[in-house]
C-alpha cells in the first residue's frame, strides 16, 4: 500500500511538473488579450479589439483608407463651385415676374470661354461647342446675345419690351430690337453691324429637351438668345449672355419659332345673342363659381384665345378681366386678376407669349382702380334737373369712374358723360359702338370698359 502511494505521489509530482512547463511554453507564445475599453495597447498593432465593439461600431470605411482628420474644416456650401449654383437653395422666380433675372455679373467671354476649345464636361452636350473652326460665331454670338440682354434688363422696367413671334420687341416704340438697332443705340460695336444673326426672346425652359443645349439650372423664364444658321451645317447655334448653349436643327429651329407665332386667325368681337358668346360666359360662370348674370364690357377673340372683361350685374365697379384658350369647343380660363395688374401686356406675353398681344385693349384697367363707381349722385341729379329722367330709378345701367360714366336707361336710351373739370358734359349716343368713338376721340387710353357691349 504504501509502494502504491509513492508510486501515486510520483505521477502527481511529474503531473505538476509538466503543468508548469506547458503554462511557461504558452506565456512565451505572447497570447492574444483583449484590451479594456480605454487601455491603450502599448504600442502593440496586432491586439484585437472588444468584439462587442465591432459588432456595435462597425463602418463602411475599408480597412486600408485613411480616415480624415476629424479636425478638418468641411467646404463651405453655400459658395459654387466651378460656376455651379448650390442645389439646396430653392431658385427665385417670384422676382422673376416683375423684371429679368440678375443671377450672374459673370462676362459671357468668362463664362462662354471654353466654346471652339477644349471642352469641359458640362460642356460636352454639344460637339458644335468644342469645333475650333466656329470660334468666329460663337465670338459673334456671345457679342450679340451680351447686348440684347443689356437692352432688356435696362429697358424692361422703363418701357414695354417684350417677344413678338419669338423676337425681342419693343411694344411702346412698335420697333424690332435686332443686331441694326443695338448698333445703332450703342449696345454693340459697329464690327457686328452685318451679322446675320436673329436676337430672339425666348423661354430657357423651351430648351430643356434638347440633347444638344446647355443652360444654367438658374435660367428660366423670357432670356435673350442671339441665334445663327451653322455656316455648312442645317443646324442653328444659339446662345444666351451667361449659357454654353449649343445647336438644334433647322426644323426645331422653325418649330421653336412658330409655337411663339402670335397670329391665330381673324381677330373680332364676339357679339351677345351668339352661341359662342354664351358658351364664353358659361365657362366663365363655372371657373368663378357664383353663377351670376353678367355686364359684359367686351369680348374679343381668335381661334385660340379670347379676352373678356366683365362684371357682375350685382356691382358694376368690381371689373374682371380674363384671358380664356379654346380646346374645341371648351374655353378654359388660364389667365385672371389683369384688371388689378398694372403691366397687363408684359404679364401676358410673360405666361402666354403666343397671345396675339393686338387683343390687348389700351387702357389698363388698374390705372382707374381708385376710381371705379356705379353711385353718381351729382351726376343723376344734374340729369334730374336737365329733365333728361325723372328719378334715378329710370337707370338701368350705370358705370364710371372720376372722369367718365356710361348710362343705358330702361327705355334704351344710352349717354356719354365725361367730367371737364367744372360740370358734367353729358351727351346722348345711339349706340354702346359711338359711345366709345367719343371717348377714345377724347384719349386713346380713355376706360373704355365701362361701356355696355350691347
Amino acid at each position: 500500500m504504501k509502494k502504491l502511494n509513492l508510486k501515486y505521489k510520483k505521477v502527481i509530482a511529474v503531473t505538476a511538473v509538466i503543468t508548469v512547463v506547458i503554462s511557461a511554453c504558452n506565456f512565451a507564445a505572447k497570447p492574444k488579450t483583449v484590451s479594456p475599453v480605454g487601455n491603450s495597447n502599448n504600442g502593440q498593432n496586432d491586439s484585437v479589439e472588444d468584439p462587442k465593439s465591432n459588432v456595435e461600431e462597425k463602418t463602411d470605411t475599408p480597412v486600408d483608407e485613411e480616415i480624415p482628420d476629424e479636425q478638418e474644416q468641411p467646404k463651405n456650401e453655400t459658395e459654387p463651385e466651378d460656376g455651379k449654383i448650390d442645389e439646396k437653395k430653392p431658385v427665385k422666380t417670384d422676382t422673376y415676374i416683375n423684371e429679368p433675372t440678375k443671377s450672374d455679373e459673370t462676362k459671357s467671354s468668362d463664362v462662354n470661354a471654353n466654346k471652339g476649345s477644349k471642352a469641359t464636361a458640362a460642356l460636352n452636350r454639344s460637339e458644335y461647342l468644342t469645333d475650333s473652326s466656329l470660334q468666329d460665331e460663337w465670338a459673334t454670338l456671345d457679342a450679340i446675345a451680351e447686348a440684347g440682354q443689356n437692352y432688356y434688363m435696362e429697358n424692361f422696367s422703363k418701357t414695354r419690351v417684350i417677344t413678338k413671334n419669338g423676337y425681342l420687341y419693343n411694344k411702346s416704340s412698335e420697333e424690332l430690337i435686332d443686331v441694326r438697332y443695338l448698333v445703332a443705340n450703342g449696345y454693340l460695336d459697329s464690327k457686328y453691324v452685318a451679322s446675320s444673326v436673329d436676337v430672339l426672346l425666348l423661354d430657357c425652359d423651351d430648351f430643356s429637351h434638347y440633347d444638344k443645349f446647355s443652360l444654367k439650372s438658374w435660367e428660366t423664364g423670357l432670356t435673350v438668345f442671339a441665334a445663327m444658321k451653322h455656316p455648312s451645317s442645317n443646324v442653328y447655334l444659339l446662345t444666351t449672355s451667361k449659357s454654353s448653349g449649343g445647336a438644334i436643327s433647322a426644323s426645331q429651329y422653325a418649330a421653336l419659332l412658330n409655337s411663339y407665332y402670335q397670329n391665330h386667325g381673324a381677330v373680332g368681337r364676339i357679339y351677345s345673342g351668339t352661341e359662342e358668346y354664351s358658351r364664353i360666359l358659361n365657362f366663365i360662370s363655372m371657373y368663378e363659381s357664383k353663377y351670376e348674370n353678367y355686364y359684359v364690357r367686351s369680348i374679343i377673340a381668335d381661334n385660340k384665345y379670347a379676352m373678356v372683361v366683365l362684371s357682375g350685374q350685382s356691382n358694376t365697379a368690381d371689373i374682371k378681366q380674363y384671358i380664356l384658350k379654346r380646346s374645341g369647343s371648351i374655353w378654359e380660363v388660364v389667365l385672371s386678376g389683369l384688371e388689378s395688374d398694372p403691366r397687363v401686356i408684359i404679364t401676358v406675353n410673360r405666361t402666354l407669349p403666343d397671345y396675339n398681344i393686338t387683343m390687348l385693349p389700351a387702357y389698363t384697367i388698374n390705372d382707374f382702380f381708385g376710381s371705379l363707381s356705379k353711385d353718381k349722385y351729382e351726376l343723376t341729379s344734374d340729369m334730374i334737373s336737365r329733365g333728361m329722367i325723372s328719378a334715378a330709378g329710370d337707370i338701368k345701367y350705370i358705370a364710371g369712374t372720376n372722369n367718365y360714366c356710361y348710362i343705358v336707361l330702361k327705355n334704351e336710351v344710352k349717354y356719354i358723360c365725361n367730367y371737364t373739370g367744372e360740370k358734367w358734359n353729358i351727351v346722348q349716343v345711339s349706340s354702346s359702338d359711338e359711345a366709345q368713338k367719343k371717348m377714345l376721340a377724347i384719349s386713346k387710353t380713355s376706360p373704355t370698359f365701362i361701356i355696355l357691349d350691347r
